[in-house]
């Protein structure tokens, strides 16, 4: 816990606290973009779920063809090994996330259910399991061995994370960077610790007011910027095990990233306002003039997003 442990140590650059006012004058517009797109939300959060599963299956190195993963999320296709498998569970996953996003609570079971539910019939469940480490110091007796589980670590960590967020002295989005290289540090899992921790990191800014990840897909713009975010993170963990890491580079990135998202979200807002006074049938009949002779409902939805089938 040695980010959230030192928070206090940090202090923040101008050019952050910048970019703070720009991101909450984005925010302040959660109201008004969700009052706009209201009739058609249900189709553009699938849309972006089916965008999160693209950007985090190339995110993962899974070697499917956007084609195919199509078939899995749109046409219910069986899937043929472990990573279609997993093409699947992540689409459900995202479902589950965003369907629930208002009672999500950050808890251990919480985290290790989302684990298993994302690598179910792909990970045997005892590699997901709480790693566990050497009680140093300790005398070893009958009741008691020398083995503790890393779940009393993520529950310290839990704990800290929501004690400084209820203090209200640090930004959101600075605690839950120092939360993400804290966890992914720490090695919770046996197995799979820096893919939850990509999806923690996705499901506590979703959960923290940054509802532009409803709208434009985290892992769709992360996956463009990977290479940068790994470099950034590498950088943010430096010395942690010291007590001397600072996140203050991945927290750089995670606000570009975030003001990328609300940037799509303004071009979102705009095109939508200019659909809205088109007669549909007419804007897509359109569209398909143009088109070649021979042509897919997918050569439509590149220009019409958010018309349903």
């Amino acid at each position: 816990m040695n980010c959230l442990k030192n928070i206090s140590r940090t202090t923040i650059p101008n050019d952050i606290v910048i970019n703070y006012l720009k991101l909450y004058k984005s925010i302040g517009n959660n109201s008004y973009n969700h009052r706009i797109l209201e009739s058609d939300i249900e189709v553009m959060v699938r849309q972006t779920i089916a965008n999160d599963v693209f950007g985090l299956s190339k995110i993962l190195g899974l070697k499917i063809s956007e084609g195919r993963i199509r078939s899995l999320v749109y046409k219910g296709v069986l899937p043929k090994n472990k990573n279609e498998k997993l093409v699947i569970n992540l689409y459900n996953a995202f479902t589950r996330i965003h369907n629930a996003t208002h009672t999500f609570e950050l808890l251990p079971n919480e985290i290790m259910d989302m684990l298993k539910f994302v690598y179910k019939d792909i990970v045997n469940e005892k590699r997901l399991k709480f790693e566990k480490f050497e009680r140093a110091g300790e005398k070893v007796s009958l009741l008691s061995g020398k083995m503790q589980s890393k779940r009393d670590t993520l529950d310290k960590l839990i704990y800290r994370f929501n004690e400084l967020k209820e203090d209200d002295r640090y930004e959101v989005s600075f605690l839950i960077v120092n939360f993400y290289i804290d966890f992914i540090k720490s090695e919770i899992f046996i197995e799979k610790n820096d893919e939850a921790g990509l999806l923690l990191l996705y499901v506590m800014l979703l959960t923290n007011e940054f509802e532009v990840f409803d709208y434009v897909s985290f892992f769709e713009v992360l996956a463009e910027h990977y290479d940068e975010f790994k470099q950034v993170v590498l950088a943010s963990s430096y010395n942690w095990e010291e007590g001397f890491a600072s996140a203050l580079m991945l927290h750089r990135f995670i606000l570009k990233i975030t003001m990328i998202c609300y940037d799509k979200m303004k071009n979102i807002i705009r095109d939508y306002e200019f659909d809205s006074n088109l007669n549909k049938s007419n804007n897509v009949e359109n569209t398909i003039n143009k088109l070649e002779e021979i042509f897919t409902k997918d050569d439509i939805r590149n220009d019409h997003h958010y018309i349903s089938d």
